[in-house]
């Protein structure tokens, strides 16, 4: 992998809220090109974060954290000696974690002024019209009187997985939360092959449940059937969330949901072609495939250029 030739993003509605879309991709380079000029030596840095927002806002919160955290990535990279990715591992996971930490901060103004009414979808095809109650100190969505009888009311707390992706050089860092995976690919004598290099935080996650059940028993567990995080006491009882690390969730943090996030370095090879990040993409495998024949196609290159690609559904 020698030098970044090209970033792509595609994201899709998906079919279960009709045209709501809760992606959210950002993709920046820290250093101007004078700045590259006056520093002899420096390679570009690119910072690539990928989003997916779940719960009532759950777009907001995409949105505010994703910015939050490439910004800050990027403030980090030039203040460092512009190296970010050649510090020691725990300095580089303790940087990144501070970034995460900053963003989840910035996605919880979310809370602050949330909207007082707001048309949300209940399926694929229909949508209601929620206003925001406060019964109890807790901030609910009411639907309308007309839709009620098909949805009922909606905590107003809402989150977002995120991978971030770091590359300078031929150093690659990622960095997530939740479980939007990212593969690096590579093609070798012409066969594509794939290497999941995230960690998916949920209840399947040995480690996780282990965590959560040490931590926060008394107020919540993971469900035998799928692995999510359910808690069962206190005003939050009954809410369920199918990841145990997330950024923006204000109320849930007391049960177990961390904002920090996995941290994984590795040096590129001339094979690795392409680093692709899924949020929810059915046959993504088909998806690779055609990202690295698009790239031979349209490039004409393989083996010496690297695609930041995001895909959602």
């Amino acid at each position: 992998m020698v030098g970044l030739a090209d970033i792509g993003s595609f994201t899709d509605a998906g079919n279960r809220y009709g045209d709501l879309n809760q992606d959210y991709v950002v993709v920046e380079k820290a250093f101007s090109k004078d700045e590259l000029s006056d520093k002899e030596g420096v390679k570009q840095c690119y910072v690539a974060a990928v989003l997916d927002g779940h719960g009532m806002l759950g777009e907001m919160v995409a949105e505010k954290a994703g910015h939050a955290l490439v910004e800050d990535t990027c403030a980090r990279a030039k203040k460092n000696g512009c190296n970010l990715l050649m510090q020691p591992p725990d300095k580089l996971k303790g940087a990144l974690a501070s970034a995460f930490e900053q963003a989840h901060q910035a996605s919880l103004a979310v809370y602050d002024d949330p909207p007082s009414c707001i048309s949300y979808p209940y399926d694929s095809l229909n949508k209601a019209r929620y206003t925001l109650y406060r019964p109890d100190g807790l901030p609910v969505y009411r639907p309308d009187a007309s839709c009620s009888r098909v949805c009922g009311d909606r905590l107003l707390e809402c989150g977002t997985t995120c991978t971030m992706a770091v590359v300078q050089g031929d150093r690659l860092c990622i960095a997530n939360v939740g479980d939007s995976a990212a593969a690096l690919v590579s093609l070798s004598d012409g066969d594509v092959e794939a290497h999941f290099i995230t960690t998916d935080h949920n209840g399947r996650n040995k480690n996780e449940a282990e965590r959560i059940t040490r931590n926060h028993s008394m107020s919540a567990r993971i469900s035998d059937d799928r692995g999510y995080l359910s808690v069962f006491a206190g005003m939050w009882a009954g809410l369920e969330l199918s990841v145990t690390r997330a950024l923006g969730h204000k109320h849930l943090e007391a049960h177990g949901v961390l904002c920090e996030p996995a941290v994984r370095s590795l040096s590129l090879q001339s094979e690795d072609t392409c680093l692709v990040s899924c949020l929810a993409l059915s046959r993504w495998w088909t998806f690779v495939q055609s990202v690295v024949r698009k790239l031979e196609c349209c490039c004409g290159v393989s083996v010496s250029c690297t695609v930041l690609c995001a895909a959602g559904a």
